[in-house]
């Protein structure tokens, strides 16, 4: 993947200081900017590549800044790496303390919410498979710990509540019901390439919000409290 700074004219800004042995460091509304070049531009060679794979070079160079810059706001590569995941996860935090009450809608809300999340960042479900599912070391191991830490005892906690309020059926597993809703929401964006290939269908716009309905429907005939099967009225 060829990558284009993102703004290249700010290099010097950032970066004739550094060539003097000090390195300038942006103050005020240029610190902020120069912070989300720098995760902008790691999201883009992450989006392909894996971390042991890219440079600090190469992440700085795309950002238009000073490498040093990387150490400065984020202590390094494995710093800006693990600020990228923390943001994920932070919108999706976010996500699940907005989402109102009533099994469906909350359903609705975050299959919706975090499959428009996928979309709007392509890098996160390779960077599940590289770095997570196939991943080793301390890194992986972190990114468990942040997803254990904040999300998945939210979504089990939203299940176990519906349960409690007799929303969902009582013999309803909330581990598995997680497990179920992340995979049917995850699993096209890592496989879109095939998805596209087979099925004839791009996750664009349209795609994803009928692809979010579906799951929607089909996770809730899964769990949803009512007669049980062959039960007649």
């Amino acid at each position: 993947m060829t990558s284009k700074p993102l703004n290249a004219g700010n290099a010097g800004n950032a970066g004739n200081a550094g060539n003097a042995g000090n390195v300038g460091r942006p103050v005020g509304g240029d610190s902020e900017r120069v912070r989300n070049q720098l995760l902008d531009a790691a999201r883009q060679h992450f989006l392909d590549r894996d971390f042991k794979a890219v440079s600090l070079r190469q992440i700085a160079d795309t950002a238009g800044v000073n490498p040093a810059m990387v150490k400065y706001y984020f202590g390094g590569k494995r710093g800006l790496y693990l600020a990228m995941v923390d943001s994920m996860l932070r919108q999706l935090e976010e996500r699940l303390s907005a989402l109102p009450r009533g099994a469906e809608i909350s359903v609705s809300e975050f299959i919706h919410g975090y499959t428009a999340l996928l979309a709007a960042n392509p890098w996160w479900p390779n960077f599940i498979v590289r770095e997570v599912l196939f991943g080793d070391g301390e890194l992986r191991e972190e990114v468990i710990g942040k997803f254990m830490q904040h999300i998945g005892p939210r979504l089990i906690g939203r299940v176990e509540e519906e349960i409690t309020l007799g929303n969902y059926r009582d013999n309803l597993d909330p581990s598995l019901a997680v497990i179920s809703l992340l995979g049917v929401t995850l699993f096209p964006f890592i496989a879109a390439p095939i998805i596209g290939r087979i099925f004839k269908r791009e996750l664009g716009p349209d795609d994803v919000n009928e692809l979010a309905q579906h799951n929607t429907a089909l996770f809730l005939q899964g769990v949803l409290a009512g007669p049980s099967p062959g039960a007649t009225s």
